[in-house]
């Protein structure tokens, strides 16, 4: 036969051990019938069950010392995996960051090698000319780009902060029935 789930262990599921403690309806010593039976017992049998109860409430700290012990340990074992995990993807983010630019370095070189070599060729084969045609070319180009990133870069900043006072100016002749300006 089954005990009733409030007669079992709320964690385990177990059937759950009766214990009575001070104030229970039915104290110690107290017959069926509600006469008192020997009052010596009776401490005894109280004494008895304040210890068990003690015994018990102590094995269950004891026991939610353990699971929260786990808890905290499973957790740092995921927060150690993740951390780990994230520095390995670093760590091939910054190889395959090298690669690239190797990469790019190296056909780098290869163009302007051959334009080079190209140019030297066309003056009647002396490569230093060509070797200095190209790469005042080459530093012309990339002052030329960085220039042109800077001025867009600057360019579409203002567009932002213009559009952004011109949306407050709205906001305000909406708002008050006039701007800043009016």
């Amino acid at each position: 036969m089954r005990s009733a789930p409030h007669d079992r262990h709320p964690v385990r599921g177990q059937p759950a051990a009766e214990h009575r403690f001070n104030g229970d309806d039915a104290a110690p010593g107290a017959a069926e019938d509600g006469s008192k039976t020997d009052a010596p017992a009776d401490t005894a049998q109280q004494e008895l069950t304040e210890r068990e109860g003690l015994k018990l409430l102590l094995r269950q700290f004891q026991e939610l010392r353990e699971y929260v012990s786990y808890y905290v340990a499973a957790r740092t074992d995921s927060v150690k995996c993740s951390v780990r995990n994230a520095i390995g993807q670093l760590v091939l983010v910054a190889l395959g960051f090298v690669a690239v630019a190797g990469l790019v370095v190296m056909a780098s070189w290869f163009v302007l090698s051959g334009i080079s070599q190209g140019v030297g060729a066309r003056f009647g084969g002396q490569a230093w000319i060509g070797a200095l045609t190209t790469g005042v070319l080459a530093l012309v180009g990339v002052g030329m780009g960085i220039s042109c990133a800077a001025w867009m870069r600057k360019s579409a900043a203002r567009k932002r902060t213009v559009e952004k006072y011109e949306t407050r100016h709205a906001q305000q002749r909406a708002r008050f029935g006039r701007d800043m300006h009016d």
